[in-house]
């Protein structure tokens, strides 16, 4: 007879035995709780002026909380992208076939895999601007990287989701050209944004910064489409 089989399931006083994972995961849950009010903050910061803001508000986070911005960020724009690609396949179909929806079904491991490609893509472009900024005259931590590359690609996000709920709502001329303007100022944004994120936070200079900014998005470009053929494959 084991010795362990005397003692009660809560302890051997009674008591209620801790969970020796409660503990990590209420730290866990509070971590995603203070990245969520920190990106909150950082948005309304940005909100007004994006583009000369990105510095002042990756300088008001602090080294310790620029990371979980980031992820927060990224995911948004991941989401929002992923999300786009399906229900701007349905606008299309449905303008092309005078019929809302057009046959396209909601496919939940498609929108995983294309959600995990944007994260990947938006990652390679953080890479891109740390592999960068040194050899173009600046310098810039991994977690600042990846900040710049998510806010830059977070308008984008936004943009092509409003997009493709406008284009799927009215299917028809108008609300394409509405959503090819929101794509249009969604792409603008992710170029301003990361131009300034390298000038403001990685210290490039503007000259500069005008090569190293298509390069950064050849960079995720590059490795979202060799992503994007390995999944295909």
């Amino acid at each position: 007879m084991n010795e362990n089989d005397n003692i009660p399931p809560n302890g051997p006083d009674g008591s209620e035995r801790p969970n020796p994972y409660a503990k990590q995961a209420q730290a866990a849950a509070d971590r995603a709780r203070s990245a969520a009010q920190d990106a909150l903050g950082v948005s309304r910061r940005l909100l007004g002026n994006p583009v000369a803001g990105i510095g002042e508000a990756h300088a008001s986070l602090g080294a310790d909380r620029v990371l979980g911005v980031s992820v927060v960020f990224a995911l948004i724009a991941a989401i929002g992208l992923a999300l786009a690609g399906g229900l701007m396949v349905r606008a299309v179909i449905g303008g092309m076939t005078g019929s809302y929806g057009g046959g396209f079904g909601f496919q939940l491991g498609t929108f995983f895999k294309s959600t995990l490609i944007y994260l990947i893509t938006i990652i390679a472009a953080g890479g891109g601007i740390l592999v960068l900024a040194r050899p173009f005259g600046g310098s810039i931590a991994a977690p600042s990287a990846l900040f710049v590359a998510a806010t830059a690609f977070l308008p984008l996000g936004i943009a092509s989701l409003l997009a493709a709920i406008i284009a799927g709502l009215l299917s028809n001329r108008l609300g394409m050209i509405i959503a090819s303007l929101l794509l249009l100022y969604g792409i603008s944004y992710l170029i301003l944004i990361l131009n300034a994120g390298l000038r403001r936070v990685a210290g490039i200079d503007e000259r500069r910064a005008a090569v190293a900014t298509p390069t950064v998005l050849a960079i995720a470009t590059f490795v979202s489409s060799l992503v994007s053929w390995l999944f295909s494959g």
